[in-house]
């Protein structure tokens, strides 16, 4: 597989390589051009000729130049800016920092960079660094900001294997994602199944339908049953397969999903909270891809490993625990059952009132859901809300029951 581009290059980075590349050339090829050395480091980056390489990071630099317009940039300099001393993961400023990131607040993200550029590959207390936190805006521009301010793109998130782009692709923050990959970083198979781009995920594979060794560098987190990380990405090609076609599911990618069923997958692989395709199929909202799993076998009675939750209930559950209210409002406008559907274990009205998310508890309640109703150990909504300290929602709950 190529080496990936630095986060910001520019042509005097490449003039550098290429120069030093020479003299390693002619060490052993006295006659050697400096064009030899030029298409070796193209060919290197995943490129046919030093032509196609320049052309490629002269439209990286159109769209910095571009998309930070009327934003304070730091000048040219190293492609990658690294801490010079250990940063505190309570340290005020980064604070501040990832929470700008992840809100799209771009003028306090330019204020403190300004002044402290180092932070840009800082670390906040579970290991996200502030291009990680910005995906979750899905703002293209704190993409091309951050980088400009020479923040990592290879860095990962605390103990996971997520680059920024994978965090992104994961979080279905699509447009930033894409950014990321117009600005030099390459997605592995797992990102390019997630961010829909078929050819991308074609080319992972051999003429004769194979997987080539190192198509995944990143994936999902999976746990064992105890609790123990497991290896990220999956080291069996099936595996790698399996996982890509999770995350195509769970951003509802029917192309890339059609296609890599075709390639032997894991249908009761256990992707992120043990999910299999299915549930994350459900997830994702595409009626389409849960219709091809079905048809290919996969089991529509199989549980998660978090929330017990069969696959048609895991579509509901998961985006009412989290709080996700959009994703609730959209389930349901496509299936008005699901405010009331209940397998045995759990409901959505139970994973929101544990959760304490309000607005969704009142989504549900308008949509017809019960808060009368036990889960598979007995407990009613009010009894989650109330163990997790959820006033506002136990409120509303027992208004329901005078």
């Amino acid at each position: 597989m190529s080496q990936p581009l630095p986060a910001r290059p520019d042509f005097g980075w490449l003039r550098k390589l290429s120069k030093d590349r020479l003299a390693a050339i002619r060490a052993h090829d006295p006659a050697a051009k400096l064009s030899d050395a030029q298409l070796a480091v193209a060919r290197e980056h995943g490129f046919p000729s030093w032509r196609k390489l320049k052309a490629h990071v002269e439209r990286i630099r159109q769209q910095l130049a571009i998309q930070t317009s009327g934003e304070q940039v730091p000048p040219e300099g190293p492609a990658i800016a690294s801490p010079v001393e250990a940063i505190p993961t309570d340290d005020p400023d980064l604070s501040q920092l990832l929470a700008a990131a992840e809100a799209g607040d771009s003028s306090t993200i330019v204020a403190i960079l300004s002044r402290r550029p180092n932070l840009a590959n800082a670390r906040g207390p579970q290991g996200q660094t502030p291009l990680h936190a910005a995906a979750l805006s899905d703002d293209p521009r704190l993409a091309v900001l951050l980088l400009a301010y020479r923040a990592d793109p290879e860095a990962r998130y605390g103990e996971s294997g997520h680059t920024a782009l994978s965090w992104a692709v994961t979080v279905q923050s699509l447009a930033f994602a894409r950014a990321l990959v117009q600005l030099g970083s390459r997605p592995d198979l797992f990102c390019a199944a997630g961010i829909g781009s078929l050819p991308l995920v074609q080319a992972f594979f051999d003429e004769a339908g194979g997987l080539q060794p190192g198509a995944s560098r990143t994936g999902s987190s999976r746990m064992t049953a105890g609790g123990t990380r497991l290896i990220c990405p999956p080291e069996a090609p099936r595996e790698q397969v399996s996982d890509a076609l999770y995350i195509a599911c769970r951003t509802g990618q029917v192309e890339v999903a059609s296609f890599l069923l075709g390639k032997d997958p894991d249908l009761s692989f256990r992707a992120y909270a043990g999910g299999t395709a299915l549930h994350w199929a459900h997830f994702g909202g595409s009626q389409a891809i849960v219709e091809m799993l079905e048809q290919a076998g996969a089991d529509p009675t199989a549980r998660d490993d978090y929330f017990r939750c069969t696959p048609r209930a895991f579509g509901i559950c998961v985006p009412a625990a989290w709080g996700i209210a959009f994703l609730v409002r959209q389930r349901l406008a496509e299936d008005p059952t699901l405010a009331i559907i209940m397998d045995g274990v759990t409901g959505p009205l139970h994973e929101a009132a544990r959760a304490g998310h309000l607005e969704i508890v009142r989504l549900l309640l308008d949509a017809g859901a019960s808060p009368a109703l036990g889960d598979g150990d007995g407990r009613t909504p009010l009894d989650l809300a109330a163990a997790g300290g959820h006033e506002a929602v136990g409120e509303l709950l027992g208004a329901w029951f005078v």
